[in-house]
């Protein structure tokens, strides 16, 4: 019985998790730029009872199978899922990716970047272009170098940007062209604040920055790319959790029931 609760327990713990994950999907669901976590689940502690046997002829015997069976569930994998967003009309200054590209921002003065896929972009009093979050947004100068734009004037809605991915005031170059970047493995990133991921040794190092046009893809001006969440499935499978997890509640509470019983008949 106790082999049973604790089989029980590894289940609810990971289902509850997993139910977590829906549950933060689905709250995200409008948050530009946001992508979805995907969990999977593996069997764990397999015990092998008996081996079985091989048939043989000569003692006109068959074969047996192997006597096994798993003992509870666990988180396999969680995993982000860069799939694109829809993209949809926005201000002048705001910019979505078609591709695999990323966008560079750094939270603290450029010691460290983050990688984000939302471009809902802003001028702050002092002339920095930040996102919606606050993150400096990173782009290359006129000699290809990555540098922090700002030093800007004006209001957001004096700016704009062309499919090469050059910043314009008022239709005149400011000198700045937004930097793209890519990952090998952008599902190995790890999550940020702000709808932002940073680099991790699953995801590998960021490809230089570069302007739009190359591997990371191209841009999709005065344009946001939506959550990647689908509503249907985040709650299809919420549903299917909360099921296994009820199942499991009621296997503990049998078995605890079943000890209970046998405790109070010692007694």
């Amino acid at each position: 019985m106790f082999d049973i609760m604790n089989q029980a327990k590894n289940a609810i713990e990971s289902y509850n998790s997993a139910l977590s994950i829906h549950s933060a999907n689905i709250a995200n669901m409008s948050v530009n730029g946001y992508k979805a976590l995907n969990v999977s689940f593996e069997s764990i502690l397999a015990q092998v009872m008996n081996g079985g046997s091989a048939a043989s002829i000569a003692a006109n015997r068959g074969g047996t199978n192997p006597l096994q069976y798993g003992s509870g569930t666990g988180i396999a994998e969680v995993s982000i899922d860069f799939s694109q967003g829809t993209a949809v009309s926005a201000s002048s200054i705001d910019l979505a990716i078609s591709g695999i590209g990323l966008f560079i921002v750094s939270a603290d003065g450029g010691s460290s970047y983050r990688y984000t896929r939302s471009g809902d972009f802003t001028v702050d009093s002092t002339g920095h272009l930040l996102t919606a979050a606050g993150h400096q947004v990173y782009g290359l100068n006129a000699s290809g170098t990555l540098v922090p734009i700002n030093g800007l004037s004006g209001t957001s809605s004096q700016y704009s940007w062309d499919t090469s991915g050059n910043l314009l005031y008022n239709g005149s170059s400011t000198g700045f062209r937004i930097g793209l970047t890519y990952f090998n493995n952008p599902g190995g990133l790890g999550q940020a604040d702000g709808t932002t991921f940073v680099e991790t040794l699953a995801s590998g190092s960021a490809a230089s920055a570069s302007a739009p046009g190359g591997t990371a893809g191209t841009l999709l001006t005065a344009q946001l790319e939506q959550s990647n969440v689908f509503y249907l499935g985040e709650t299809i499978d919420s549903l299917e959790i909360q099921r296994a997890l009820s199942a499991n509640l009621s296997v503990a509470k049998m078995a605890s029931d079943i000890i209970d019983n046998f405790i109070s008949k010692l007694g």
